[in-house]
């Protein structure tokens, strides 16, 4: 019983100490589940982008409702192929998977802070490279000894 006690006791501390950490990896996920990384875009049998994320990401697409009449076409999920706009959700149907690298979901403050437009829903953006990932070590700009 005693055994019982300590572990629930530290346990208990250790839930205490970190909150810091808590919400870090509460931010992670919520990063995560707007946003397909390449490892899952390889892991899939989709063969559109739009397939991968009907399976993964379901959501997001439910965001694409028609405008109402008093938006005038903000109502619509706008969608960004390496920062340039694309007509509408139906061209995800049409885009291989191949070479993508990262898919994301961009909240309506997310689109309009980090792409400069407009919309009541938010965008998805698909981007043929990662912009979180680090660069690999380049040799060739590291400091000589003279």
């Amino acid at each position: 019983m005693k055994k019982l006690a300590w572990m629930a006791a530290a346990v208990l501390c250790c839930a205490l100490a970190s909150p810091v950490s808590a919400q870090a990896s509460a931010q992670r996920q919520r990063t995560e589940r707007n946003r397909i990384r390449a490892e899952e875009i390889q892991a899939s049998n989709a063969a559109s982008v739009y397939q991968l994320i009907q399976s993964r990401r379901g959501m997001w697409l439910m965001r694409n409702q028609p405008a109402t009449l008093g938006e005038a076409g903000n109502g619509q999920l706008l969608v960004f192929y390496d920062g340039a706009q694309l007509g509408s959700v139906e061209d995800l149907r049409q885009m291989p998977l191949a070479g993508v690298q990262v898919i994301e979901f961009l909240t309506p403050g997310e689109t309009e802070h980090r792409l400069g437009k407009y919309t009541t829903i938010g965008a998805i953006r698909v981007l043929s490279h990662d912009p979180t990932a680090q660069p690999p070590a380049d040799s060739t700009h590291a400091a000589h000894p003279r």
